[in-house]
């Protein structure tokens, strides 16, 4: 065809209205010659939201988040459980804290099917966790393997944890809240520690302070004064789509930035 869609049907396909056939070639039209303007850089940026913080526990959802936010090639969660009973993501997230700990060799991409073998992949990682000087009491590869959701839990937590300590270095909460209030300057009320709720919990300060490191992704038209919990949750969920985009690793959902969470 001259708008270069390729030659899938026949003039009977159509006359007979099947849908299948009649489905497939109208997807390829639009996608051959939808006629949309294409987006500038800027709409582009401002329809980058990621929101993969939508369902799940609110600590499944937290360690969920802190994965994804890693930026491990090939690594992408959509579940904790699921993600880490092949041991495969486990290894990557630890390796991605301290790249010492991990023996690659030992470790297998597409692991077999570990319902009746061996979780070679969970061995290793439970070793790297120990080598890092994690106490993984009680945790075992066959009970990660099972998607058991304490051990899972517990197993993200101290490798998040670990991970957090050695982002912040020997930085105090004072000295992070300092940093925070320079930065951010006039542009909104400063804070006066991480628990402070009167200033955090609209989630403006985050967006102001994303701002100051990288303001070209930022759409004031989606930012509210936060006065109402819908509000606060919007700009909370903004506020960690921005940190995303930037590079940030994200430690929290947006209920621990409307609840000021200083945890």
């Amino acid at each position: 065809m001259t708008i270069g869609v390729p030659d899938l049907i026949s003039p009977e396909d159509i006359t007979s209205g099947e849908e299948k056939v009649l489905t497939l070639f109208v997807a390829y039209m639009f996608n051959t010659k939808h006629g949309l303007e294409e987006l500038t850089e800027d709409e582009y940026a401002k329809c980058a939201m990621v929101d993969d913080d939508i369902e799940g526990s609110r600590e499944e959802r937290a360690f969920r988040l802190w994965v994804n936010s890693l930026g491990i090639d090939g690594v992408y969660i959509d579940d904790l459980y699921d993600g880490i009973s092949d041991g495969w993501t486990l290894c990557s997230v630890v390796h991605k804290v301290d790249p010492t700990v991990i023996t690659w060799k030992n470790v297998a991409k597409t692991p077999k099917n570990y319902q009746f073998g061996n979780p070679v992949n969970l061995k290793e990682a439970i070793t790297g966790c120990k080598g890092m000087g994690l106490k993984m009491i009680g945790i075992g590869a066959n009970e990660l393997n099972k998607k058991d959701k304490k051990e899972i839990l517990a197993t993200a937590w101290s490798v998040c944890k670990t991970h957090y300590l050695k982002l912040i270095g020997g930085k105090t909460e004072k000295d992070l809240v300092a940093w925070a209030n320079e930065r951010v300057g006039g542009a909104s009320h400063s804070i006066s520690s991480l628990s402070d709720k009167t200033n955090l919990s609209s989630g403006v300060f985050w967006i102001k302070l994303i701002g100051t490191i990288e303001s070209r992704g930022i759409d004031e038209d989606l930012v509210t004064a936060g006065e109402n919990e819908e509000d606060q949750k919007m700009n909370a969920k903004y506020a960690i789509s921005l940190a995303r985009s930037i590079g940030a690793v994200v430690f929290m959902v947006w209920e621990d930035m409307v609840a000021a969470n200083s945890k």
